[in-house]
């Protein structure tokens, strides 16, 4: 909440009584602090001025921190140049009228009819430094990835209003004002809006889905806590090392990495605001202590993340992103057998990829394993593991190969279609004809289900080439 205070240092005082406001001292500060204006907090306030707040020092904030998305400054960089070539003038020229076709109708206006022919350099760059506030201001407002992205385009810069500015919050108050209060009384409804919450964009880090962690046991941990997160995400995003660029160019991977390490200040249930540039509302995700655990061990067991960073494609307009699923059952401990199977069963790819194939099924078992928290589990795998292999070791010695994938596409029929029994009858026939003894499947004959990471350790391992797995 926010409170006016008379008669001392400071004016004004924020306390973060929920996410919106922890996420308003956070843009707030980082405003405040790069500005080199006065502010201080303690474990529960932020105290600052208000004439501190003005619109002339926040767009000179906004330009300097999201210059890659102020295509006047794209154009000033090349305007740098004391010649230009053809693609310079090209490249100058789309951006003066937008034929990109991004959303940013500012710079089309402010250049109508004007065109960049490589000698009216001077021209061009009188036009951006009178215009210069009004480029930055209408495109932080409408640019997608902005403000537009967290909160109605009409409020930007507006005092504290009736109704809360956020997407998600903001109403039609001509239209609905009445309907949201209590007993269709608009007046009793408390809107919680202050113009503060227009640093809240500031407070999110990420690519097209953003993050703000409400680590909000006192205000300087939700202070070095999101200052780590966007340090980390902007070092992946400026490296050069390929071997990164991977998983970990993945905002959800940096969020869930930077927990892995975090336990000098996050061993207690934690709050995180999700904001997706596809939806027109936040979501709250809360990572439990529990979960916390499980994301640790994932390092500590050398899970490999990058394992479950792929999309896994049902049709043609039809995907599922494995990193949210898989994060999303690991938050909410719930079991990946579904998704496991899927794997099992998708033979074509399968067949196209077997090691990597593998390799996900491995991690994601591994994974399975810890969220149902079984004891001595990663004993029995490793012998159910071990059996798989001599039974392709024996397949192989017999030219039958063909066996192999046969055996293996029962097996997954079966537990595909929880016929646990007929599953455990072609495991006998297995035995039976291979010689070899599966020690452990007595625990499959007492309790399947409580178990099941046995089977699909073995399914995996049925293969020639799942022994060759990415580490």
């Amino acid at each position: 909440m926010k409170i006016l205070l008379e008669n001392e240092e400071y004016d004004r005082k924020l306390i973060p009584s929920d996410w919106r406001y922890s996420a308003a001292i956070y843009g707030l500060y980082k405003y405040l602090n790069q500005r080199g204006l006065k502010c201080h907090y303690s474990d529960d306030e932020l105290l600052y001025n208000s004439d501190d707040i003005t619109e002339k020092e926040i767009l000179e904030f906004i330009e300097y921190n999201y210059n890659e998305d102020m295509h006047h400054m794209y154009i000033e960089n090349i305007l740098r140049k004391s010649e230009f070539t053809e693609d310079d003038i090209s490249l100058v020229n789309e951006k003066l009228s937008n034929k990109s076709g991004s959303s940013n109708t500012i710079m089309k206006n402010v250049f109508k009819g004007i065109k960049f022919d490589g000698t009216n350099k001077q021209d061009i760059i009188k036009i951006i430094d009178e215009n210069r506030e009004t480029l930055i201001r209408e495109t932080f407002r409408n640019k997608k990835n902005l403000y537009s992205n967290f909160a109605n385009v009409n409020q930007l810069f507006n005092d504290d209003q009736d109704y809360c500015r956020l997407v998600g919050y903001c109403i039609d108050a001509p239209k609905k004002g009445k309907s949201i209060g209590y007993n269709f009384e608009a007046k009793s409804y408390v809107g919680n809006d202050i113009k503060e919450m227009d640093f809240i964009p500031f407070a999110f880090s990420g690519g097209r889905e953003k993050f703000f962690i409400n680590n909000n046991y006192s205000i300087k941990s939700i202070i070095g806590t999101n200052n780590i997160l966007e340090k980390e995400i902007n070092s992946i995003k400026n490296t050069e090392d390929e071997n990164i660029k991977g998983w970990k160019t993945s905002t959800r991977g940096v969020l869930f990495k930077l927990i892995q390490k975090s336990s000098d200040f996050i061993d207690y249930d934690v709050e995180v605001i999700v904001k997706n540039q596809d939806n027109d509302y936040f979501e709250t995700m809360y990572i439990r202590k529990d979960s916390i655990e499980i994301l640790r061990e994932l390092e500590s067991k050398h899970i490999n993340y990058n394992s479950i960073c792929f999309r896994y494609k049902v049709n043609d307009k039809l995907y599922i992103d494995f990193e949210k699923e898989v994060t999303d059952r690991i938050l909410n401990k719930l079991v990946l057998d579904d998704l496991i199977e899927l794997i099992l069963k998708d033979r074509d790819s399968r067949e196209k990829s077997t090691t990597n194939h593998s390799w996900k099924l491995k991690n994601m078992i591994s994974i399975n394993i810890l969220i149902r928290g079984e004891e001595n589990m990663e004993k029995k795998t490793k012998q159910a593991f071990a059996c798989a292999k001599k039974v392709v070791e024996r397949f192989v010695r017999d030219k039958s190969e063909n066996k192999i994938s046969t055996y293996s596409q029962k097996l997954t029929s079966a537990i595909v279609f929880k016929d646990y029994d007929r599953f455990c009858e072609i495991m006998l026939q297995l035995s039976n004809y291979t010689g070899i003894e599966f020690g452990f499947i007595y625990d499959l004959f007492e309790d399947f289900e409580g178990h099941k990471d046995l089977a699909y350790t073995f399914i995996s391992a049925l293969s020639k080439e799942s022994d060759k797995v990415e580490e």
